[in-house]
C-alpha cells in the first residue's frame, strides 16, 4: 500500500517538498468533500424548514461556485501552515494528523457559521464584533438550542472528513503533476481577484443571496472590511446633497428646528387640558409581512389589526435598523448611528437631547420597562444619560412574574406589560412617557402556554382561508407565529386593563416594531425594515391609513412639534434630528431621505424618494414596498452624493464626539 508520509531522513529536500505537496493536494480532496457535505446539510435544512426560493436552480449553482472558490483560496492559506507543521511533526501518519488538525478547525468554523444561518436565517458577519461578550452569551443562551439537524450539520462533515482523509492517504488519486496543477489553480485564482461571494444582484432576493453565499467566505469578507482602517473624511459633497440647513461645521448634525405639527388636526384638543401621557410599545420583531392589511404572509395580529382601524396607521413605515441595537436612539431621539450605533459609545456617549430629556424638563415622569438585561446593547447607559426616572429590567421582577420558558432572555411579554400597568396605575399624578420593550417574539420563540397559541395558529390560518399549500409553507415557522399570536393577545389584555386607568383618555399610544424578525426570510432587501406604526389615542378625532413612507427617525420630531404647538411645551430651537417628521399623505410617496443600518457594523443602505440604494445596487420602491432593480445613472449618482453627505457627517461625529453645543444641552441638564 502506498502511503503519503514523509520519507526517510537523507531524502533530498526537493523530493520531500514534492511529496508533501502531493500529499497536501490529495488530503485536500477530503476537505472538499467535507465542505460539500456541510453545504448539502445546510441546503437540506433550508429546503426542509423554509419556503424554497423561486430561483432555486440559480441558488444551488451560485452556492457550488461560492464553495469551490473558497476551497481553492483556503488551500493557499493552509499550504504554508501544513508545511510549517510538518517540519515540526514527524512520524507515522504525520500528514494525516497535521492536515486533520488544520482541516478540523476550518470545518468547525464553517459548520458553526452554517448552523448559525440555519437557526437565524441571517449569515453571521462582522456584526459579531459590535457586541460585548455578555451580549453574545445572552443571545446564545436565550436563543440557540441544539436540534438533530444542528448536531448532524456539525458531526457529519467532520466524520466524512476523517474517513476521507484516511482513504486518500492510503489510496491517493492525484499524482504529483495533478496535485501541483490544483495548487497552481488555487494560487492563480487567489491573485486574480476572483472572489467566492456571488454578485449582490445576481439572485432574486436577499434571502436567496444569503443561502447561496458561502457563510465562511461572507464572514471573512465582512471581518476584513471591518478591520480595515476607515478612509479619512476628506471628500467634499455638493450642497444639493444636503437635506437640511446645518448651522455649525463643528456640530455636523446641528440644525434649526422646523418640524411642522402634522398630528394636531387628528386630535380633539381641549384648551387648558394637561399634556398627554405618551406610551411607546416597541414590539420585538414586529413586521408588516405578518401584521396588518395586505400582509403578504397573512396577518397574525388580529388585535393590532382591530386597533389599527381606530388609529393613525402607517402601512409603509420603516425601522431605521435591522436589529434592536439602534431602536431607542432612533425612536426617542432621531439620533445618528455613529459607527456601531449611538449606544455603542456606552458611558462615553456624546451629549444629546431626546424626547425623554426634553419632556422631563417639562414635568414628565420618564420610565422604561423591559424583561431583559438593561445593559444589553448599552440601553441602560443611553437611558441614564437621558436622565430616566425609572428603569425596570430582568432583576426587578418578583416571584409572581413568569420568565420565558427555556431561555435566559428574561420575562414574557404579558409579564412586562403587567409590570408597566401596575406602575402606571400607582403613579398617575404627573404626565409620563413610558417605553415598554417586548421580547417574546425572539429566538427561541418559546412562550408560556405555547400549545394554546400553536392551536390558535392553525385556527388563524383557517380564518385567513389559506390553501393547503399556504398552510404547508407556514407550518415550518409555527413556533414563531405562535409567539406573534401570544404577544398580540398580551397587547389586547394590556389595552383592556389600560382603559381602566384614570389617565387613559389622555394617553397617546405609539406601537411599532424595532425591526422585522429575520427567521421568516424577508422577501426583499427592504423587508427587514418594513414595520407598522400605529398611533392610537382615545383623543383621536378620526382614524387614517397612511401609505406615504416615514421611519423611526421621524417619530420624535413629530411628537415634539405636536406638544410644542398644542400644549406650549418648551423645546429646543436647535436640534440634531436625522429625520424630518412623519408624512401624513394618504397615498404612496416618500419625501424623506435617510440611511438604514442593517447590522451593528454595516452602513450600506439608503432611502431617498422612491429609490433604495444597497451598496451599488439601485432599486425603485413600488407598492407595498416591493423593490424593482432599475438602471438610472442620474438617480444613482444623486443617492450616492446624499449618502456620502450623511456618511461624512456621521464619521465626523464619530471622531469628534460632538452633537450639540453646551448651551443647548444645559438648558435641559443644568450644571450643578
Amino acid at each position: 500500500m502506498v502511503k503519503l508520509t514523509a520519507q526517510a531522513a537523507g531524502t533530498p529536500w526537493p523530493i520531500r517538498l514534492g511529496e508533501r505537496l502531493t500529499a497536501f493536494g490529495n488530503l485536500s480532496l477530503a476537505l472538499l468533500l467535507a465542505l460539500l457535505m456541510g453545504r448539502l446539510m445546510e441546503l437540506s435544512g433550508v429546503l426542509v424548514t423554509t419556503e424554497v426560493p423561486r430561483d432555486v436552480g440559480m441558488v444551488i449553482l451560485a452556492a457550488l461556485r461560492s464553495d469551490l472558490v473558497l476551497f481553492l483560496e483556503l488551500l493557499v492559506f493552509l499550504l504554508p501552515l501544513f508545511l510549517a507543521c510538518r517540519m515540526i511533526l514527524r512520524g507515522k501518519n504525520a500528514d494525516v494528523r497535521v492536515y486533520g488538525g488544520l482541516g478540523s478547525l476550518v470545518l468547525i468554523g464553517a459548520v458553526a457559521l452554517s448552523s448559525y444561518f440555519l437557526f437565524s436565517r441571517v449569515p453571521l458577519g462582522s456584526d459579531l464584533f459590535g457586541y460585548s461578550l455578555g451580549d453574545i452569551l445572552t443571545t446564545a443562551r436565550g436563543g440557540y438550542h441544539f436540534t438533530e439537524l444542528s448536531v448532524a450539520t456539525l458531526l457529519l462533515p467532520l466524520a466524512v472528513f476523517w474517513v476521507a482523509l484516511r482513504i486518500f492517504n492510503r489510496h491517493p488519486v492525484l499524482k504529483a503533476r495533478a496535485a501541483l496543477l490544483l495548487l497552481g489553480i488555487a494560487v492563480t485564482l487567489s491573485v486574480s481577484g476572483v472572489r467566492p461571494l456571488p454578485a449582490r444582484g445576481a439572485l432574486r432576493s436577499e434571502f436567496a443571496y444569503n443561502v447561496a453565499a458561502n457563510k465562511a467566505a461572507l464572514f471573512i469578507a465582512e471581518t476584513i472590511a471591518h478591520l480595515r482602517p476607515p478612509l479619512p473624511v476628506t471628500r467634499r459633497v455638493p450642497d444639493t446633497a444636503q437635506q437640511f440647513r446645518y448651522l455649525d461645521p463643528q456640530y455636523p448634525f446641528l440644525r434649526g428646528e422646523d418640524t411642522h405639527d402634522v398630528l394636531g388636526e387628528y386630535f380633539n384638543f381641549e384648551p387648558g387640558a394637561p399634556p398627554p401621557n405618551i406610551v411607546f410599545l416597541g414590539v420585538e420583531g414586529l413586521g408588516r409581512a405578518f401584521s396588518g392589511p395586505n400582509a403578504y404572509l397573512g396577518s397574525f395580529t388580529p388585535f393590532l389589526d382591530e386597533l389599527a382601524g381606530q388609529s393613525l396607521y402607517f402601512e409603509n413605515f420603516l425601522a431605521s435598523q435591522g436589529r434592536t441595537f439602534a431602536s431607542l436612539p432612533s425612536i426617542l431621539g432621531s439620533l445618528p448611528f455613529a459607527e456601531q450605533g449611538f449606544n455603542s459609545f456606552g458611558r462615553g456617549m456624546p451629549k444629546s437631547l431626546t424626547l425623554l430629556s426634553i419632556l422631563k424638563r417639562s414635568g414628565y415622569r420618564t420610565r422604561f420597562f423591559c424583561g431583559t438585561r438593561l445593559d444589553f446593547d448599552h440601553q441602560g447607559d443611553f437611558l441614564e444619560q437621558q436622565g430616566i426616572d425609572l428603569m425596570v429590567g430582568i432583576g426587578d421582577y418578583d416571584a409572581s412574574y413568569h420568565r420565558l420558558p427555556g431561555s435566559d432572555w428574561g420575562y414574557a411579554d404579558r409579564e412586562i406589560l403587567r409590570k408597566a400597568l401596575l406602575t402606571e396605575r400607582d403613579d398617575s399624578a404627573r404626565p409620563y412617557v413610558d417605553y415598554v420593550q417586548t421580547i417574546s417574539t425572539h429566538p427561541r420563540y418559546a412562550v408560556p402556554g405555547q400549545e394554546k397559541y400553536l392551536r390558535l395558529f392553525e385556527d388563524r390560518m383557517r380564518e385567513l382561508q389559506f390553501s393547503e399549500a399556504e398552510k404547508a409553507n407556514h407550518r415550518p415557522y409555527r413556533e414563531i407565529y405562535s409567539t406573534i399570536l401570544y404577544t398580540d393577545a398580551a397587547l389586547r389584555t394590556y389595552f383592556e386593563e389600560a382603559a381602566k386607568l384614570p389617565g387613559y383618555r389622555n394617553t397617546i399610544f405609539i406601537i411599532t416594531g424595532d425591526h422585522r424578525l429575520a427567521e421568516i426570510p424577508p422577501s426583499t432587501r427592504i423587508d427587514r425594515y418594513h414595520v407598522p406604526l400605529i398611533i392610537f389615542s382615545p383623543r383621536l378625532s378620526r382614524p387614517a391609513r397612511i401609505q406615504s413612507i416615514s421611519s423611526h427617525l421621524d417619530i420624535a420630531p413629530t411628537l415634539l412639534a405636536f406638544l410644542r404647538h398644542r400644549y406650549g411645551l418648551a423645546a429646543p430651537d436647535r436640534v440634531t434630528w436625522v429625520g424630518s417628521g412623519l408624512d401624513m399623505e394618504p397615498s404612496l410617496r416618500n419625501v424623506h431621505r435617510y440611511p438604514l443600518k442593517r447590522a451593528i457594523t454595516s452602513l450600506d443602505q439608503y432611502v431617498s424618494g422612491m429609490f433604495f440604494l444597497d451598496g451599488d445596487l439601485l432599486f425603485a420602491i413600488e407598492r407595498d414596498l416591493d423593490l424593482e432593480p432599475v438602471r438610472d445613472d442620474a438617480a444613482l449618482e444623486r443617492l450616492r452624493a446624499e449618502f456620502a453627505d450623511y456618511q461624512a457627517r456621521n464619521a465626523l461625529f464619530q471622531r469628534e464626539h460632538r452633537l450639540i453645543p453646551d448651551g443647548v444641552y444645559t438648558a435641559y441638564f443644568p450644571r450643578r
